[in-house]
């Protein structure tokens, strides 16, 4: 008996598909900031998905099989999310590695779930440095389509001059490239980029490159704080340009941060909006509010509406593998999932359809610090 309890144990430690199907828990990593200036929205990464996993758990969704959530802190930093996606997959072993809070924190990933042979789902990003990754699978739509939704607005009113603000690392870069991309191929001129230091506040020298052409708006790749520190910049010396954020701007956080001086921001969204006339009509929208109201009390926003939406998903693609719920297991059901209508939001998975959703919608900040569709 010792002999095949120490074999077993090697078994376990050593391959990821014995793992998985001895495990009687599923085991899903994420890695996100609980700690820093972004910990407010790291919490609700987490929470948003802890509302509904503890829910499919109750219900035994599973069939007697529970999801765990193990969610570490990286503290926005690439370094430990790195060090975070290998504690996960080795030490935790996770079956899947599941909403990182941006590209940046995902990239150094993508070889691990690969040797791993399983699913990263829904990172909170529309970079196309995450798109066609064979083992990504997304729940929001990509910057790509999120820039074509902003330029189709601001063209309609007469502004077609953008000034494109960006981190100036390889992520970055492509998403800079994404956006100008779109511009060419609309047949507008390619916009200029105005690089920042990740982490680092804008410069008053920055604010003068994103300005002195006079563009109609600045678009925005970078997160809230960056856009913040612009428009406080650009307000003080008189040169207010309006902007056209991306989604990775967090509107609540925006408006925490600048106030009024944010009225008439315009942030895309890749998911419905949490306002409460939403939460009366629409069902998903309903069950995530209730979900978190019963997981600690919290107020549905964007980003934990998000992970409530990415875990329903995530709970719809674990029944579809059935049995097979090891890392290679889950990675081949997701393909063959097909339409998940989680009620009032669709997701469509299938061969070579890893972009769950196109959906796009531009909210705009207005009296009242109220970002309004």
């Amino acid at each position: 008996m010792r002999k095949i309890n120490v074999v077993l144990g090697a078994a376990l430690a050593f391959g990821g598909l014995s793992l998985s199907v001895w495990a009687q828990e599923i085991v899903i990593g994420q890695s996100v900031p609980l700690s820093g200036s972004n910990a407010d929205i790291g919490r609700d990464m987490r929470d948003g998905a802890l509302a509904i996993f503890n829910r499919a758990n109750a219900s035994n969704q599973l069939g007697g099989r529970k999801i765990k959530l193990v969610t570490l802190d990286n503290a926005n930093n690439r370094q430990r999310a790195a060090e975070n996606s290998q504690q996960l997959i080795t030490q935790n072993g996770a079956h899947v590695l599941f909403g990182y809070n941006s590209a940046t924190t995902s990239i150094d990933a993508l070889s691990q779930v690969v040797h791993n042979n399983m699913l990263f789902f829904a990172p909170f990003s529309g970079s196309p440095s995450l798109r066609s990754h064979p083992n990504i699978y997304s729940v929001r739509a990509s910057y790509r389509d999120e820039v074509a939704k902003i330029m189709e607005n601001k063209r309609s009113v007469g502004a077609n001059k953008a000034v494109v603000l960006y981190y100036d690392d390889d992520v970055g870069q492509s998403n800079y490239d994404a956006v100008a991309s779109v511009f060419v191929e609309a047949g507008v001129s390619k916009p200029k980029g105005v690089a920042v230091k990740r982490g680092a506040p804008i410069t008053e020298a920055q604010v003068a490159a994103l300005t002195q052409d006079q563009p109609h708006y600045v678009l925005a790749t970078t997160q809230f704080n960056v856009v913040g520190e612009y428009l406080k910049i650009s307000t003080d010396k008189g040169i207010p340009i309006p902007v056209a954020a991306l989604s990775f701007v967090n509107p609540d956080e925006l408006v925490e941060s600048v106030g009024n001086l944010a009225r008439g921001t315009v942030v895309s969204q890749v998911m419905p909006s949490p306002r409460a006339a939403n939460q009366i009509s629409v069902p998903i929208i309903k069950e995530c509010a209730e979900a978190l109201a019963a997981l600690n009390g919290a107020k549905l926003n964007y980003t934990n509406l998000e992970s409530c939406i990415a875990a329903k998903a995530l709970v719809a693609i674990l029944r579809k593998a059935g049995n097979n719920l090891t890392r290679e297991g889950i990675l081949k059901a997701t393909p063959t999932v097909g339409r998940i209508d989680l009620g009032g939001f669709v997701l469509n998975y299938g061969p070579g359809q890893q972009s769950g959703s196109t959906w796009v919608d531009l909210t705009i900040l207005s009296r009242g610090s109220r970002f309004v569709q």
